[in-house]
């Protein structure tokens, strides 16, 4: 036992040791210290999400099934899955080909994947120093509080689902995205039904995920799934990936795991799907599927990156930093509805919201917490706020699990995965929402003896 700890220590150590080499060359990069062009410099952050993500499976203590993995690959694969496809010359989907054209070869793009670089060698590093070396093993415990918990979450997801498919039916928006998006710039308010829509559905997945035990029923999934198919081929595929991600997370942490090659086939047949999700998405019409290359969808969720490049280029024609301004105003406007004279600015004209300055300036595009860091403290701070996520993330990889805190964790979890494709914006609402709706619903669900 202690040769093995000895060995992870010594593997964390080499990492780390590895990675703070990494960022001092490539702060050399960027600082234009080393000369490299666009096509080095895309095989340079390519290589640097691969290897990393191989480190960070090889060096966590729960491996892939980390929190800190799993948050890792779904930034990564958002942030730099089109830098990856495009160094291999792997995008065959005309269509992405053509948008891409637009943004994709321009100057402030090459910044862009610099500072994705920055951000993925940033939060790895974060993730590995507060990471522990070795992890107490889960004991599973019986007892009618994760039964009560388990229910009460599936009720949770029945009735958030049931809202959607009504809301949906009611809008006439099951037919295409296109519709979709349509309504949602028409009428702003069902944008925010929506969004605490899927957040509601996600914490039900959440709670139902960190209770299941063998012999529940698996009603609660089934039904999710079903869910997922129908908002996948509407177009949805971040409402169903992120709620999936915290969920996998949340069995990670109980060790019910499924091994590498089921894995592998699942991403597979996921990255396929996808492919023929976004050929249809907008006009609804599935008759037509020019390719089934599953790195096109890499290659089309990887274009997270453009709101990187978006930020670069309001900051070029003129933009200041907001230096945290994007982080507090959340904030801000939560304490203005209840502070008697504090001033509360509309939505649509507070320029630290900016969810809603990209959709004005851009277009229904998401955002990114690389975008959001560089926005507020430009280069460096992309740097620093990533290292702090990495740092949370391991630091709740090092918190034993157990049923309690589990669904906590989950809830908290679930509004900072969503803002991989977002911004800060919904995140303190959510997650303090998420966090008091699971304690209250421990402490009802809670009986005499009940200690998990």
């Amino acid at each position: 036992m202690q040769f093995t700890l000895n060995n992870q220590l010594l593997g964390k150590t080499l990492a780390i040791w590895l990675l703070l080499m990494a960022l001092t060359l490539y702060l050399a990069v960027s600082s234009r210290a080393v000369e490299v062009d666009r096509d080095q410099l895309e095989w340079l952050a390519s290589a640097s999400w691969i290897t990393l993500l191989l480190v960070l499976a090889n060096t966590l203590p729960r491996g892939i099934w980390s929190i800190s993995f799993i948050f890792f690959a779904s930034l990564g694969i958002f942030h730099a899955g089109l830098i990856f496809t495009n160094s291999l010359g792997a995008i065959t989907d005309e269509d992405i080909l053509y948008h891409i054209g637009f943004w994709f070869y321009r100057d402030e793009t090459t910044l862009a994947i610099e500072l994705v670089n920055l951000a993925i060698l940033g939060f790895a590093l974060g993730t590995l120093l507060t990471s522990k070396a070795s992890l107490p093993d889960y004991k599973t415990r019986g007892g009618s509080f994760n039964q009560r918990v388990y229910h009460f979450g599936g009720l949770l997801l029945i009735a958030s689902m049931l809202g959607f498919f009504a809301l949906a039916s009611f809008t006439g928006v099951l037919g295409s995205y296109g519709a979709y998006l349509d309504l949602l710039s028409k009428v702003p308010l069902l944008g925010v039904i929506y969004a605490y829509l899927y957040f509601f559905i996600g914490l039900g997945l959440v709670m139902v995920s960190a209770t299941y035990r063998k012999g529940f029923t698996p009603l609660y999934f089934v039904l999710f799934g079903v869910w997922a198919l129908i908002a996948f081929r509407l177009g949805l595929r971040g409402e169903v990936m992120f709620p999936l991600m915290v969920s996998g997370a949340m069995f990670g942490r109980r060790n019910l795991t499924l091994s590498v090659p089921v894995i592998m086939l699942l991403l597979v047949v996921f990255l396929t799907v996808t492919t023929i999700v976004k050929n249809a998405r907008i006009s609804g019409d599935y008759t037509d599927i020019p390719t089934f290359n599953p790195l096109n969808a890499v290659a089309e969720m990887g274009a997270s990156l453009r709101p990187v490049q978006e930020v670069i280029k309001w900051q070029a024609e003129g933009d200041t930093l907001l230096y945290g301004g994007s982080y507090w105003a959340p904030f801000e406007r939560q304490i203005a509805l209840i502070v008697p004279g504090m001033a509360r600015v509309p939505a649509t004209s507070d320029p630290r919201l900016l969810n809603v300055v990209v959709a004005e300036r851009a277009g229904p595009i998401g955002f990114s917490p690389v975008a959001e860091a560089y926005a507020n403290f430009g280069k460096g701070g992309v740097v620093f706020i990533m290292l702090l996520l990495g740092a949370l993330m391991g630091k709740l990889d090092n918190i034993p699990p157990s049923t309690r805190k589990d669904i906590v964790i989950g809830a908290a979890l679930l509004p900072v995965f969503i803002m991989i494709r977002n911004s800060f914006t919904h995140v303190p609402v959510q997650v303090i929402l998420g966090v008091v709706i699971s304690l209250a619903v421990i402490f009802l669900a809670s009986g005499k003896g009940d200690r998990h």
